[in-house]
């Protein structure tokens, strides 16, 4: 009797194993200013609980995907991803302690938030919060490997947040394929989709802004009003991009995909040495 062929295939993309130093980081690594520094250091604070409750959220559900299919693969890869997300943004806000911000508090009341929810929704809605928050990241990352990263001035934060950038874009379909497999494509799997973002985005934009105003207070800069002049000048240019891919989950066909970022990941690649694997960190295969 002959044994069944076992299906050997790869991620659609690799686990990468960081391990950045931020000891020697400066206070306002971004642009040398506080608000964008702040603001950036508030959105960092939903990391690592975030992508916690994102893995946690697609782990519940992957039993629904054949047994080594690509998908559950991919799903496979992004869980090893996001867990490296979680670890080394917790590694930056550690460091960040030596100026008196303790982001790491910020990142408790993310966990406690998002814990309540996930006590509250049902696998299914849990599943559709990462969904949402995976695109509204990946609109952020798109820009962040556009130009944003060109106002970073410390090496190593910028590298994390390509790094990061990078891995975002590489698994943005991966939690939406997922829904899409169970849940299938017709108008019964679109409202709640639309729903869950819409509580989502509300949610998200909430809990960056309250952490952006923390920051700011805890450095005493929260009535820098030079500083808050040049965030919002920042903020005004970006949210024009940032608003039409927003809505563009809203349409019924929309799939992550739809949008091709494999230009801006190759210079990002590039400029933190990925393209010549030359980088701190180690690309391997997730199981």
């Amino acid at each position: 009797m002959s044994s069944s062929p076992v299906n050997t295939a790869s991620p659609s993309f690799p686990v990468r194993r960081m391990d950045y130093d931020f000891a020697d980081m400066p206070k306002y690594w971004c642009d040398n200013e506080p608000s964008l520094t702040h603001y950036f250091t508030g959105l960092s604070t939903l990391f690592p609980e975030g992508e916690s409750y994102f893995v946690r959220s697609v782990r519940a559900l992957r039993p629904g995907v054949k047994k080594h299919s690509q998908l559950d693969r991919d799903i496979g890869a992004f869980i090893g991803q996001e867990a490296m997300h979680s670890k080394e943004h917790h590694a930056f806000h550690i460091s960040a302690q030596q100026y008196n911000l303790d982001p790491e508090s910020l990142e408790k009341v993310t966990g406690t938030i998002l814990k309540s929810i996930e006590t509250l929704f049902p696998k299914k809605w849990n599943l559709l919060v990462t969904v949402g928050l995976e695109h509204y990241t990946a609109v952020l990352v798109a820009t962040m490997m556009r130009s944003t990263y060109k106002e970073m001035r410390d090496d190593t934060i910028r590298n994390l947040w390509l790094w990061h950038s990078i891995e975002e874009t590489e698994h943005k379909a991966v939690a939406y394929d997922l829904y899409q497999h169970l849940y299938g494509k017709g108008l019964d799997a679109y409202l709640p989709r639309v729903m869950v973002y819409t509580f989502s985005l509300a949610m998200i934009t909430l809990m960056s802004t309250l952490y952006h105003l923390v920051l700011m207070k805890r450095d005493g800069q929260l009535f820098n009003l030079k500083s808050w002049r040049r965030f919002i000048t920042f903020a005004a240019d970006h949210y024009k991009e940032f608003i039409p891919d927003f809505l563009a989950y809203y349409r019924f066909n929309f799939h992550p995909n739809d949008t091709d970022a494999s230009a801006l990941v190759a210079n990002a690649k590039a400029v933190i040495g990925l393209a010549s694997r030359s980088s701190k960190g180690r690309e391997s295969s997730a199981a």
